[in-house]
C-alpha cells in the first residue's frame, strides 16, 4: 500500500471539481445573450503525466503497475453549433442568427488580422475615431464625432458597403459600420437610370385632360428633385406625347427627339392665324377638326421661345411664349418687344420653330404594347445649376382600356441627407432611414462559417477566435449561402437548460463525495498500517 492509492481518488475529486466549475459558469450565464454552454466529460487514464484540469500547466506523475487504471481526467466540449432560444425584442439594433455562423467583430476601428466572432447580436452605436467635419442644418461647417455599430464589449461590427451599382459581394473588404447622423450627408449618387411602368387609358380622346405623374430623381448635387411626367393624347390614334416639367426646372429634353418645328403649309388651307391684339397664334377655327393642326403646339410650354419665319406681314422674329392652351391649339406671346406687326394668316411658306426639344411620339400597337421609342435619354437642368442625365426605360408602358395607373417607378440615385434611423432586415442588410423620407441599404452584414465551429477558442466577452481545430473562416451572406436566417428585433438567448445543469450538478456532487470517501478510506488504511507493530 503506497501513496499511489491516493491518485485515483485525488484525480476524481479534481475532475469533478472542474466539472462543477464548468456547471457554475453555464448557470451563471443562463441569461447571457448568445452564450454557448460547455459540457464536461471524462475519460480513464493509465500511468503517466496527467494535467490536473483543462488549460492547466500543472501535472501529476505516477506509475500504474501492470497497466492498471490510474483515474480519470476531464475533457471540455463546446456547444457552439447548438442553437439557443430566440426572443423577440423592441430594439431595432437587435439581430439574431437562426442557424450556423457568427457575426464578425473587430477590437479596433481599423480592421486588422485579429477578427473575433460572436453570436450575441445585441448591438449599439458607440462613438469612436477622430472627429470629422460635416455641414450642419444651418449650412455651416461643424465638427462631429463618428458613431459605429458595436457589440456589448465595444468591438466594431464588420460588414460591407454597397458597390456603385448597389450590389454587395462577399469578397469585398470588411469595414466598421459608421451610422451617425452625418455618415452619409456627403455620400450621394445622381440618378443615371430609371424604369417607368404604367398604363395609359386607350379610351382617352384628344383634347381630354392630360395624365400627370409625380416622380423623384436625384440631381448632380445629391438633392431630391420632383418632376412631373405629363402624357398627352395626340389627335392620331394610338399615339401620345410625353413631357417633363418641374419646379425650378429651366430645361428638360427627351431623346430621341428634335427641336420643335411646325411648317404651316401642310396642304391647302391648313393655316394658323396670328392676332396682335390678343398676342395669340392659334389654329384657325375651321381647321380644328383637321388631323394636321389640333395639338399643333404639343411640347411647348410657357417660357419657351418661338421663331416665326416666312411671315408676309413682317412678323418674322423670335418671341417668348407666355402660355399654351390646354388643347395645345393656341400659344400666347409675352407682351414685350418685339411686337407683332399685323394680324395675318400664316401662309404655306411660314415656319414656326423653337429651341425646345420635343421627344419622339409614343406609338402603341393595336394590341396596346409600346412600339417606339422604348427609352428616352433625359437631360434636365435646374435653376441652381444642378443637372440630370439619365436613361428612362419606358418599354413596359401599355395602352389598355381602364384607368391611368402607375405600376412601378425605380431610379438608382442616392440622395444626400442626414441619417435618422438604422434597422436590419432578414438578409442582413443595414437599412438607413433618412431625413428626406428615403431609405436604402447602406451596408450588409456577413456571417463567418467554420468547418468545425466547436473548435473555436473562447475569449473574454462571449467572443471566439479562429484556431487550427476550427478551420479557416468562410465569409458568406445569410440570404445567399443558406446556412442561416437572420431575425431582426430578436435576440438569441443562451443554450443553457437549467434543469439539465442542476441534474448534472447533483451527479457531480455525488461523484465528488464518493471520491472523497475513497480518499478518506485510503487515509484511514494508511494510518492503520502505520500503527501496526512488528
Amino acid at each position: 500500500m503506497g501513496l499511489s492509492l491516493f491518485q485515483t481518488s485525488t484525480l476524481g475529486m479534481m475532475s469533478q471539481a472542474h466539472a462543477l466549475d464548468t456547471l457554475g459558469t453555464n448557470i451563471a450565464n443562463v441569461s447571457t445573450g448568445g452564450f454557448k454552454r460547455t459540457d464536461t466529460r471524462f475519460s480513464t487514464v493509465l500511468g503517466g503525466n496527467i494535467r490536473t484540469g483543462a488549460g492547466s500547466n500543472s501535472t501529476i506523475s505516477y506509475a500504474s503497475p501492470n497497466g492498471a487504471t490510474g483515474g480519470i481526467r476531464p475533457k471540455d466540449f463546446q456547444t457552439l453549433d447548438q442553437q439557443g432560444l430566440l426572443k423577440a425584442t423592441t430594439r431595432d439594433l437587435d439581430l439574431a442568427i437562426a442557424g450556423d455562423g457568427f457575426f464578425l467583430v473587430s477590437p479596433t476601428l481599423q480592421v486588422s488580422n485579429r477578427i473575433l466572432y460572436t453570436r450575441d447580436g445585441s448591438f449599439d452605436i458607440n462613438v469612436a475615431g477622430t472627429p470629422v467635419t460635416a455641414i450642419g442644418d444651418d449650412g455651416n461647417t461643424i465638427s462631429v464625432r463618428q458613431g459605429f455599430l458595436t457589440d456589448k464589449n465595444g468591438f466594431f461590427l464588420l460588414g460591407m458597403a454597397p458597390r456603385t451599382d448597389g450590389t454587395f459581394s462577399e469578397t469585398d473588404t470588411l469595414q466598421a459600420l459608421r451610422v451617425d447622423q452625418f455618415a452619409f450627408t456627403n455620400s450621394f449618387n445622381a440618378t443615371t437610370s430609371a424604369n417607368l411602368s404604367l398604363n395609359l387609358p386607350a379610351q382617352k380622346k384628344f383634347g381630354e385632360a392630360n395624365e400627370n405623374l409625380s416622380l423623384t430623381v436625384i440631381d448632380s448635387n445629391g438633392k431630391v428633385r420632383a418632376i412631373t411626367a405629363t402624357f398627352i393624347k395626340t389627335p392620331t390614334a394610338n399615339q401620345w406625347k410625353m413631357l417633363l416639367s418641374g419646379d425650378n426646372l429651366t430645361n428638360s429634353t427627351l431623346g430621341p427627339g428634335g427641336a420643335f418645328s411646325l411648317a404651316t403649309g401642310v396642304g391647302t388651307g391648313k393655316l394658323l392665324e396670328l392676332d396682335p391684339a390678343t398676342r395669340e397664334i392659334r389654329v384657325k377655327a375651321e381647321q380644328v377638326p383637321s388631323a394636321g393642326f389640333p395639338g399643333a403646339f404639343i411640347g411647348l410650354k410657357a417660357g419657351d421661345s418661338i421663331t416665326i419665319a416666312g411671315s408676309t406681314a413682317g412678323n418674322n422674329d423670335t418671341f417668348t411664349i407666355a402660355a399654351v392652351s390646354s388643347n395645345f391649339a393656341t400659344i400666347t406671346l409675352v407682351d414685350a418687344p418685339p411686337f407683332l406687326s399685323a394680324s395675318e394668316n400664316l401662309s404655306t411658306a411660314a415656319t414656326l420653330s423653337s429651341t425646345r426639344v420635343v421627344g419622339d411620339t409614343l406609338v402603341f400597337s393595336n394590341q396596346g404594347t409600346l412600339s417606339s421609342p422604348t427609352s428616352f435619354t433625359t437631360n434636365l437642368t435646374w435653376s441652381d445649376g444642378a443637372t440630370n442625365t439619365f436613361t428612362l426605360d419606358i418599354s413596359r408602358l401599355t395602352q389598355f382600356n381602364g384607368a391611368f395607373q402607375l405600376a412601378d417607378f425605380q431610379q438608382n440615385g442616392l440622395s444626400s441627407s442626414d441619417l435618422r434611423n438604422v434597422t436590419f432586415d432578414k438578409a442582413g442588410n443595414v437599412i438607413g432611414e433618412f431625413e428626406d423620407g428615403s431609405s436604402r441599404k447602406i451596408y450588409k452584414i456577413p456571417l463567418a462559417a467554420f468547418a468545425n465551429p466547436n473548435g473555436l477558442q473562447e475569449v473574454n466577452g462571449n467572443n471566439y477566435e479562429e484556431t487550427p481545430l476550427s478551420g479557416a473562416r468562410r465569409t458568406v451572406f445569410a440570404d445567399t449561402s443558406g446556412i442561416a436566417l437572420l431575425s431582426p428585433n430578436t435576440l438569441e438567448l443562451s443554450n443553457v437548460e437549467l434543469s439539465i445543469q442542476f441534474t448534472q450538478m447533483i451527479r457531480v456532487q455525488q461523484a465528488y463525495n464518493s471520491s472523497a470517501t475513497v480518499f478518506k478510506t485510503v487515509d484511514e488504511m494508511l494510518m492503520a498500517a502505520r500503527d501496526l507493530k512488528a
